[in-house]
Parts: structure tokens; C-alpha cells; sequence
């Protein structure tokens, strides 16, 4: 009888202090619920404001598809950034998608990293109406009637010979941290120059 008034009276014992270490852990938490302690000391670090834009990351290392790699990359889109007039890329986005493309004033554009270089062009194929290219083995694939383009030099090397003969116009840019930074006239003249054929 004695062993089970022992043995009751350790059990009610133990219940009280997993109770009583329960309610102390409650209290240094916050009504809210969050599991956040509320005796944590608040911040006192002032959140960015818009004129003080984040540091940049640094410029990519990565050397790009090589122009033997046979790995096709499909277009995938990119945001440029506005900045007066210019249109600002980062180089970040263009060496992690390799192969993209991007509009300025409903002008198609595209932005490629090949060999460790970055290429901006027009991105379109005039006689077939296409604004998608496959960059694949440092060669730009038409997704619509298949007609090949240097990577490099941007002129047509086989397929439909209409289209052949509308080379991709390459934009010239400046490099600001990890921005190709291009002026709105670079990119419009760039742009004219692809669908009127220019030299």
C-alpha cells in the first residue's frame, strides 16, 4: 500500500513540474503566438529607403554555354530596368538564363552570355515574323523557320535564305557593376538597322 501512495504522489509530483516548466517557458514568449521571445531586444536598424538602392552583386565569373557546348538554351524572358535613357540589364540574370530575350518600347531584343561575352541583338526574324531563338553550340536557332545565326557576328549562316539575309544588329552597351547599361537610342537604331537590313 505504501508503494502505491509513493508511487502516486511521485507521479503528481512529476506532473506539477512538466506544468510548472511549461508555464516559465510560456511566459518568456509573446501572447502572439509567434515563438518569437519577448524579451528580445528590438531592432534599431533603420529599414533602406528607395534613394539608397542595395550594393550590386559582382560581376559573374561564369564563362557562359561554350560555343562547342550542344546544350540548347531556350529563350526565357527578362525585366530590364529604366533609368532616363537608358535601359539597364543585369548581367547576373543573362549568365544564370544564358539565352533571353526583353522588350524597350515594343522593340524585341535579346541578351545572351556565349564564351564568356554578353551579346545584346535584335531579336527578330523579319521574313517570318519570329522574336524567339535557341541559342545552342554558339548558334542562334529561328524557333519558327529554323534558320541558323552566328552567335558571335549575328549573320545568318544557313536555312531560309530570305531570312538569312537579316543579320541580328548587335546593341552597344557599357558595364556598370553588374549592369549592361544601353541607351534608348543604341537600342532603337540597333533595332532599325536589323529590319531594314543595314550594313
Amino acid at each position: 500500500m505504501k508503494r502505491k501512495v509513493i508511487r502516486l504522489v511521485g507521479l503528481v509530483v512529476g506532473v506539477i513540474a512538466v506544468m510548472a516548466i511549461l508555464a516559465g517557458c510560456s511566459q518568456g514568449y509573446s501572447s502572439g503566438g509567434s515563438g518569437t521571445p519577448s524579451n528580445s531586444a528590438p531592432s534599431t536598424q533603420s529599414p533602406p529607403t528607395p534613394s539608397t538602392p542595395a550594393t550590386p552583386p559582382a560581376t559573374p565569373v561564369s564563362a557562359g554555354p561554350s560555343s562547342k557546348s550542344s546544350t540548347a538554351y531556350s529563350p526565357q524572358g527578362f525585366t530590364p530596368t529604366a533609368s532616363g535613357n537608358n535601359v539597364l540589364l543585369s548581367m547576373s540574370t543573362v549568365a544564370e538564363g544564358a539565352n533571353g530575350n526583353f522588350f524597350v518600347n515594343n522593340m524585341p531584343f535579346m541578351a545572351y552570355l556565349l564564351d564568356g561575352k554578353y551579346y545584346v541583338r535584335a531579336n527578330v526574324c523579319v521574313p517570318c515574323g519570329s522574336r524567339r531563338f535557341t541559342l545552342q553550340a554558339g548558334l542562334l536557332k529561328c524557333n519558327s523557320c529554323g534558320t541558323i545565326f552566328s552567335g558571335t557576328t549575328g549573320k545568318g549562316m544557313s536555312g531560309v535564305s530570305a531570312c538569312m539575309s537579316y543579320a541580328k544588329k548587335a546593341v552597344t552597351y557599357t558595364i556598370e557593376g553588374d549592369n549592361m547599361v544601353m541607351s534608348l537610342e543604341a537600342l532603337t537604331t540597333t533595332y532599325q538597322d536589323t529590319i531594314n537590313r543595314k550594313n
